[in-house]
């Protein structure tokens, strides 16, 4: 174990050794299904959140009652899911690329500080957008996590594309 890979070796052949690396590697079509499962995750993970971003930081908020932005939750739920279960697969195919990537390391911390600031908007964010006007502006609380959670997403979004090209992957 050393800083550029904070996963012990033995782990790392541990998840060469299961059959999920088995699966994914060992067969033709496994990756792109794959690919092509994360990328529909993604757009389902990350189109509402735009709009529930962008709604939160006071975009359109005559047309758009948050309400109705909330009803696009389950679609988020669902795309983290989709892109949770295929990122697991991915890292199990190939675990000694994954773990010593630059990128994909600043990507799961990023996927923390989004999921903390998601768990912040449940707690703390919901009962105030429930108390108030539909219409009004929001405050400032609500628009600065809408913001980090704008910009959080994006990181995880830039830095997974670039995992093949940032770092030893």
């Amino acid at each position: 174990m050393d800083f550029y890979n904070p996963i012990p070796t033995s782990v790392l052949d541990w998840m060469q050794s299961t059959w999920i690396n088995e699966f994914v590697v060992g067969y033709a079509w496994s990756w792109p299904a794959l690919e092509t499962l994360h990328f529909i995750g993604m757009c389902l993970l990350f189109g509402p959140i735009i709009i529930m971003d962008l709604r939160l930081l006071g975009f359109d908020r005559a047309a758009i009652p948050v309400v109705s932005v909330h009803t696009l939750v389950p679609l988020t739920v669902i795309g983290f899911a989709i892109n949770l279960i295929t990122g697991i697969m991915f890292c199990l195919g190939d675990p000694y690329r994954y773990a010593v990537n630059i990128s994909f390391q600043l990507k799961m911390v990023l996927v923390l500080l989004a999921g903390l600031n998601a768990l912040f908007f449940w707690l703390r964010v919901t009962p105030i957008l429930e108390a108030t006007d539909p219409n009004s502006e929001p405050p400032a609380m609500i628009k600065i996590v809408g913001l980090s959670s704008l910009l959080l997403w994006t990181g995880v979004l830039c830095f997974g594309r670039l995992i093949p090209y940032l770092g030893t992957g």
